[in-house]
């Protein structure tokens, strides 16, 4: 379950500031744009290394063949961005909005996206490794041909949500809320055992303690 990398070449310009007219073909590092009002803001065919866009509002956003690496994005309003093989790598996302983005052929690798809203997502052929997810909100979302591996997802609320070829391999679940709605995902046996105690609460299954006497 392998997204399409991003289509970019050996090298890039470098740019030396990012606004409302969008970034092409370029490379941009070391930037601050923190609370940035940029709607509809396109960007593709970049490269973005330790840029700052906490808070930005950057709704409805384009991204195509992008690599961002080491990048600040919490607090960010991404709502309704359309994303097409994009590669995040070491970004802070911590309550950041997605919801009702479009992501296909999406790569999330060691970012801290607590708090994170998806709701009404729609992603497609994702692979998200080794992130920390708690507390995330992926109420309504679609997800097709999706890998998440190793990553917290205790907390996350995943109600409501429609999985097709969806795999968790190794992933905390722990007070997870939708539980009984992962129809659809694939598991390990060893991780389901693991998250025995999530699936029976969703059952109504009692746990009883055992006699100690």
């Amino acid at each position: 379950m392998q997204p399409d990398p991003a289509d970019l070449p050996a090298r890039l310009e470098d740019a030396q500031t990012l606004d409302g007219d969008g970034l092409y073909d370029s490379a941009l590092t070391d930037a601050a744009f923190v609370g940035m009002q940029a709607p509809g803001l396109a960007i593709e065919t970049c490269v973005l290394e330790r840029v700052v866009l906490a808070g930005a509002h950057l709704r409805g956003a384009q991204l195509r063949d992008v690599e961002m690496r080491d990048c600040d994005l919490a607090n960010a309003d991404l709502r309704g961005i359309r994303a097409r093989r994009v590669r995040i790598v070491g970004a802070r996302l911590t309550g950041a909005l997605l919801s009702d983005a479009d992501l296909g052929d999406v790569e999330l690798e060691g970012c801290q996206a607590d708090l994170t809203a998806f709701a009404g997502a729609r992603l497609d052929r994702l692979r998200i490794v080794g992130c920390d997810l708690h507390h995330s909100d992926w109420q309504s979302a679609r997800l097709r041909s999706v890998l998440i591996e190793a990553c917290n997802l205790s907390g996350a609320d995943l109600s409501r949500a429609r999985f097709e070829s969806v795999e968790l391999r190794d992933c905390r679940l722990d007070g997870i809320r939708g539980a009984a709605d992962l129809r659809g995902i694939s598991m390990s046996w060893d991780d389901v055992l693991s998250s025995a105690g999530v699936f029976a609460t969703a059952c109504g299954v009692r746990i009883l303690r055992p006699d100690l006497s």
